[in-house]
């Protein structure tokens, strides 16, 4: 005769307790720290993707002033004929015709518009950028979310 064993029925309610899952108290617990992480996250990763574009305009804005300082002194004015008369280029594709030396990176996919405006006489320009979709206001002052900068190198936005 062999030896059969069998459960208590306490052993079995103990080994039942065992091989339980979560509560349904201890999933909502854990989904709303998983919200408010979330919820941090988030918005701080955003706010970075638009400082790091904001970083790339400024740096495009500080390489055109290069080329324009470089230009000036191989002409005698920011834009040619000297004097040019009141010029504005308001394109990437215009400004690279002018500075082809310019490397904004991919001209079809630019997150900001950048504009080139020269005086009269030719002895001062405005460089700015704004978010694409926008327009780059004409002369120094910055308009919201504007990046400028001129040839005496005073600076709004950055």
């Amino acid at each position: 005769m062999g030896i059969i064993t069998t459960l208590s029925t306490s052993n079995r309610l103990a080994a039942a307790r065992n091989q339980r899952g979560f509560t349904l108290a201890e999933l909502l617990i854990t989904m709303i720290i998983i919200g408010i992480l979330s919820a941090i996250a988030i918005p701080m990763y955003l706010g970075q993707r638009e400082k790091a574009r904001r970083t790339e305009a400024a740096q495009n804005i500080q390489s055109l002033q290069l080329l324009m300082e470089q230009y000036n002194n191989e002409n005698g004015c920011y834009y040619a004929p000297c004097p040019p008369g009141n010029t504005a280029l308001t394109s990437a594709a215009a400004i690279l015709s002018f500075l082809p030396a310019w490397k904004p990176g991919n001209t079809s996919a630019l997150m900001y518009n950048y504009r080139i405006e020269v005086n009269n006489s030719g002895t001062t320009y405005n460089i700015g950028a704004i978010s694409a979709g926008n327009s780059v206001s004409s002369g120094a002052t910055c308009a919201g979310g504007e990046i400028k900068i001129d040839n005496n190198n005073n600076r709004c936005g950055f």
